[in-house]
């Protein structure tokens, strides 16, 4: 039951969360920090008829707790609720309930989805203007590789599920997320993980990818939740050939036209 509702150690964030049953939000919480690593792997392909801009993506967790997704389902339910579990400094925790939801995602994936975990929009390098959008929202989250440079509280071996429960469509619980000093990171050619590029025309755009785009977590420093990479779409060389693309520049933060 929801009990109040009070400002988190992240207040100065304008974040609030709700204190729950089972252990209240006291403020003294150790939060994750996700930070998104800039696009990389950026190329061109095709897919059936579109052309499509695909890239390697990455978020890792550089805060001073573990970020955990926990997901659950009554019989006959298709998606699970969701709620964050927060880590105290003392061992106790609280779970916040997350207005987002756990889908399992048949096809070549074939295992659990934290929907909303990230965004990948491609926009003009001038005005800032969305000119294509990712239809990949969701993420089976899991600590793949340690980041670099090492970052406090780092374990040798991470300990949450990182693979969602996969070939396990009939679960009715879930638990996933990233560990303290790891990240989580799809590669450039996984199912959906794409822009249609088709009817864009030739020219510099910011490729932007941000995590947690609604803000439905609770975390610790927003500045880093955004990376982009500056590229230059050429025109195809021939009829019937794909655009070239060319990566300009990296960075993390918000791109300066947006």
């Amino acid at each position: 039951m929801l009990v109040a509702l009070v400002a988190a150690t992240a207040g100065a964030l304008g974040v609030v969360v709700a204190a729950v049953a089972g252990g209240q939000v006291t403020g003294a919480e150790l939060l994750p920090d996700l930070r998104q690593e800039p696009p990389s792997q950026v190329a061109v392909r095709r897919d059936g008829g579109k052309v499509v801009l695909v890239f390697r993506s990455a978020v890792g967790n550089v805060g001073q707790g573990p970020l955990i997704v926990n997901g659950r389902r009554a019989r006959g339910q298709r998606l699970m609720t969701a709620t964050q579990e927060l880590v105290r400094a003392d061992g106790s925790v609280a779970q916040v309930p997350l207005s987002t939801r756990l889908k399992y995602q048949p096809g070549g994936h074939n295992h659990w989805h934290f929907l909303g975990f990230n965004r990948f929009d491609l926009r003009s390098a001038g005005t800032g203007a969305r000119v294509g959008r990712s239809n990949k929202v969701g993420f089976c989250l899991g600590s793949r590789y340690q980041v670099d440079p090492p970052v406090p509280g780092t374990t040798a071996v991470p300990v949450i599920n990182h693979n969602c429960g996969r070939f396990l469509p009939g679960l009715m619980t879930m638990r996933m997320g990233i560990d303290v000093g790891y990240a989580d990171d799809y590669a450039a050619f996984v199912e959906f993980q794409y822009v249609d590029i088709t009817r864009v025309r030739p020219g510099r755009y910011l490729l932007v990818h941000r995590a947690d785009p609604d803000q439905r977590l609770l975390v610790g420093d927003r500045a880093d939740d955004v990376a982009y990479a500056l590229i230059r779409l050429a025109a195809p060389a021939r009829a019937g050939a794909l655009p070239g693309v060319k990566v300009l520049a990296t960075s993390v933060g918000t791109p300066p036209s947006m």
